[in-house]
């Protein structure tokens, strides 16, 4: 084990590691701001059931199953990586495997204790925050550890007016821990938000966590504009999002057998809602995964790919790659990867690695489409 992979806290040594697992990854599984949460909660007082909301890579669940064993522990998020990783470094550390909550659904309390990475979409956060007011007993604390160059004037005055005045800790690390007890706690439940608009004749509904919830991003318009030809029979749309290419992909190709993966819960719910909503249910199915790693060798012949440029908040092509690797080996001898992505990030160069012939489609200012084939 290296040093990029152990943790230390007071109580001990926990190794841990980010999904997808990659053996030339150097990227740690926590950050400051889950070291500082880890270090100073050594003593929880009286809790019982704690509440953890978007742990980036199971850095938080893990340690806190590690520390304090005998205390009920529910890891909610909307991130199918995330929760891989908290199985994942539980089962490396030798800890039960902690309660997983995906972001759809709503945990059920009640906590007095809620450990929060707060979301950079300020709509999860609200909508988050709403849900678990709820869920809370009438002493319950909420701590969010957060580095300091995200805590802005404006993040500061919402977390206030979501839950109250908030306490500050001193940076460590470029990291604090900003705490509240909130006193608007409400009996009921409200359900998650989903917001709806129209897309041409399409109607596009998302949940708050969702890329684009009030408008189509301008890499799948362009993508939109420069469509493949060619008759498909089995089509993924890799990193489905909303479900937008999956859409038209069902009405360009009405009898292909059409599969949209994504790593967020959210983005898979929205995705086969709007499938149902817009009538094309029956050739689309969604799911969430890790990129890939459940769809047979060979087992398509067109692959649509709008990929992330950052995983939470870590800006790179980690995700990228994995999804080209995997691409490649799902793709048969004659299918296609359509990819769009910024001109900057070069993935005409880097898709050489998997692919022979890689050929642009049309022409933007910010973004290219690629045709890759084997």
């Amino acid at each position: 084990m290296t040093s990029d992979t152990l943790l230390e806290l007071p109580q001990g040594s926990l190794k841990l590691q980010r999904m997808p697992l990659r053996s030339s990854d150097s990227l740690r599984a926590w950050d400051s701001a889950d070291q500082l949460l880890l270090a100073q909660l050594q003593d929880l007082g009286p809790v019982s059931n704690i509440l953890v909301v978007n742990d980036h890579f199971g850095a938080l669940g893990t340690g806190l199953a590690y520390a304090h064993q005998g205390v009920k522990l529910t890891v909610w998020s909307d991130s199918y990586l995330a929760q891989q990783a908290l199985q994942h470094n539980c089962r490396s550390n030798q800890l039960p495997e902690v309660h997983f909550i995906d972001a759809v659904a709503t945990p059920q309390g009640p906590f007095d204790l809620v450990i929060m990475r707060v979301p950079k979409s300020h709509s999860l956060l609200q909508d988050q925050i709403s849900r678990l007011l709820p869920q809370l007993t009438p002493t319950a604390r909420v701590i969010m550890p957060i580095m300091v160059k995200y805590l802005d004037n404006s993040l500061y005055e919402l977390l206030t007016r979501l839950l109250g005045p908030l306490t500050s800790s001193r940076a460590v690390k470029k990291a604090r821990l900003l705490s509240a007890a909130p006193t608007q706690i409400t009996s009921q439940a409200p359900m998650p938000v989903i917001n709806s608009w129209q897309y041409g004749d399409l109607t596009l509904s998302h949940y708050s966590g969702v890329y684009g919830r009030k408008r189509l991003d301008e890499g799948s318009q362009f993508l939109l504009q420069n469509w493949p030809r060619g008759d498909y029979k089995n089509i993924v749309d890799l990193g489905c999002g909303n479900g937008i290419l999956s859409l038209q992909a069902a009405r360009s190709w009405p009898y292909a057998a059409i599969t949209g993966v994504d790593e967020s819960y959210m983005a898979v719910s929205s995705a086969a809602y709007n499938a149902k909503q817009n009538g094309v249910a029956k050739s689309c199915q969604f799911q969430v995964g890790n990129c890939l790693t459940e769809l047979a060798d060979k087992s398509a012949d067109l692959i649509l790919c709008n990929p992330p440029f950052h995983q939470q908040r870590v800006v790179g092509d980690q995700l990228a790659m994995a999804m080209f690797a995997d691409a490649s080996r799902v793709l048969d001898k004659h299918g296609e990867l359509w990819v769009v992505g910024n001109r900057h990030l070069g993935y005409h160069a880097k898709l050489k690695r998997w692919f022979k012939h890689i050929e642009q489609q049309g022409k933007h200012p910010k973004f290219v489409v690629l045709r890759c084939r084997k």
